[in-house]
């Protein structure tokens, strides 16, 4: 705010506020990605959330927002154990199991200006997807770079 010599802090209002349940769940998945649903619970009971507030089932709208967390990961810290990391552009669909090698790929593709996003699963929900994709687009050819994978046009 101005002051006498310029610009200057202005003088503290009040507390900050207290993030939402879904600002919470996000970022304690952040700082432990491999929680389940009940270690996320538990925490927020621990903080004094009331989960009885939540739209519908707590430990079922928390789900949600975990698999909506994972698939919109950023790369630069997840750590690989097990995980997929699929990057989808516009007419391709490139499977890794790493998260540098997806990166890589991802910043070539950006250079280019394809446009192209990375999606990130444990292995058993990429199975899931991948058996999705095939059904609902049997000419899409996934190329999977995972070692001993078959790739081509499923």
């Amino acid at each position: 705010m101005p002051g006498p010599h310029g610009s200057q802090p202005a003088d503290p209002v009040g507390v900050p506020a207290r993030l939402t349940l879904w600002q919470a769940v996000r970022q304690t998945w952040l700082a432990h990605p491999d929680w389940t649903v009940t270690d996320h619970l538990a925490w927020l009971d621990g903080e004094g959330y009331d989960t009885a507030t939540a739209d519908g089932a707590p430990a079922d709208l928390i789900g949600r927002w975990l698999a909506a967390h994972r698939c919109a990961a950023s790369l630069s810290w997840l750590a690989d154990h097990g995980r997929v990391y699929a990057i989808l552009g516009a007419d391709l669909l490139i499977v890794f199991d790493d998260a540098d090698s997806a990166g890589d790929v991802l910043t070539v593709l950006r250079v280019a200006q394809v446009p192209a996003e990375v999606h990130v699963f444990d292995a058993a929900g990429w199975n899931e997807v991948a058996r999705l994709v095939r059904a609902v687009n049997p000419d899409l050819v996934i190329r999977d770079s995972r070692p001993g994978t078959v790739s081509g046009r499923s």
